[in-house]
């Protein structure tokens, strides 16, 4: 079985508290069905959705994994989690959407464009 890095609700005594682990992820549907909030079908078709506007490739976003000697189970990308995350509209999908864009403000670092201009008469 294939160890996957996955974003999950961890509750705790009194609080529940988003994890999201650092390297690569990968999500089966009912993983995503369980982080977002929302019926198979809804997400099932969100997915087909982000596909056939061509905002992600299946051959990119998507594998197969063998989970058990004959099982084996479909799982998609981060990038895939964050089109949902903004594409969906329920309290999970808001609260995940605060928290990756929480985490891109904490480690974004300042950059610099640095544009020159030439001007010349063409003589």
């Amino acid at each position: 079985m294939e160890e996957r890095n996955i974003i999950k609700w961890s509750e705790y005594s009194e609080c529940t508290e988003l994890t999201i682990p650092s390297g690569e992820i990968w999500m089966s549907e009912s993983e995503l069905v369980d982080l977002f909030g929302v019926f198979i079908p809804k997400l099932r078709n969100t997915i087909k959705a982000l596909y056939k506007e061509g905002q992600v490739k299946p051959y990119e976003a998507e594998r197969t994994i063998k989970v058990k000697r004959n099982q084996y189970l479909t799982v998609y990308n981060m990038e895939v989690v964050m089109l949902l995350a903004f594409c969906l509209n329920t309290y999970q999908t808001r609260a995940v959407r605060r928290e990756l864009m929480e985490r891109i403000e904490r480690n974004h670092k300042p950059f610099e464009v640095i544009l020159t201009a030439m001007s010349g008469t063409g003589n």
